[in-house]
């Protein structure tokens, strides 16, 4: 199986468990699209900044509950997020060709893993692959207080590499308007990773298929 298909097919599965466990709702094929489609609207309005991350976590659920015809507290609301990413936390998806790009480019290269998320959830996560060794560090939005594409997010690099010219810095990521807008925000370089067909557009200083060929590009 595809490892796209296969984590969203993991991701649909928790989704489903923790509603049931619940609610003793069974999802739909269709409530579970939706889902996707609020958790995915919710991530850009975090990235425009006109939610916080705490809200986030509480809006995703909270609509998708009502669209269920589900009411819940606050309370409730949160401990449904929590129990959601608990389950996520375990899991670790590598893209196949990762771990070798990944192991060439740090010989030659300082390695940065930056990612929006909570830092609990993306530690866990962290720990799980193969070659966490090949990243010199980690900036997690939780921890350095904003979302990617934010230009204060550099902080949090430049906190671990102490080099603020950004000519020395190239971002690779397979988001336009989360990693490849976080590098066009502050100056530096880019290298998206088109890997899903999901209608993304945008500019970036280089476009690849795959990890594999990012790293073809700078070794």
């Amino acid at each position: 199986m595809d490892w796209a298909v296969s984590r969203v097919c993991i991701g649909r599965q928790i989704l489903c468990d923790v509603i049931f466990r619940r609610y003793g709702r069974t999802l739909t094929e269709e409530e579970i699209a939706r889902y996707g489609d609020i958790n995915a609207a919710c991530w850009k309005q975090l990235e425009r900044r006109e939610i916080t991350k705490e809200e986030l976590t509480i809006k995703r659920f909270q609509a998708f509950l009502e669209s269920l015809s589900i009411a819940e507290d606050e309370e409730g609301l949160r401990a449904l997020n929590r129990s959601y990413m608990e389950r996520n936390s375990q899991l670790a998806f590598v893209i196949p060709g990762a771990e070798r790009a990944c192991r060439e480019l740090a010989k030659r290269y300082r390695l940065i893993l930056i990612t929006n998320g909570t830092d609990w959830v993306q530690r866990g996560r962290l720990a799980k692959i193969p070659f966490a060794e090949c990243f010199c560090g980690v900036v997690i939005s939780d921890e350095v207080g904003c979302n990617k594409p934010a230009p204060e997010f550099f902080r949090g690099v430049t906190a671990i590499t102490g080099d603020t010219d950004v000519s020395r810095y190239l971002v690779i990521g397979d988001s336009q308007s989360s990693d490849i807008a976080f590098g066009r925000a502050i100056g530096a370089d880019t290298c998206w990773v088109r890997t899903r067909g999901d209608g993304q557009s945008g500019e970036s200083t280089y476009t690849v298929s795959s990890l594999a060929e990012a790293a073809t590009l700078l070794l």
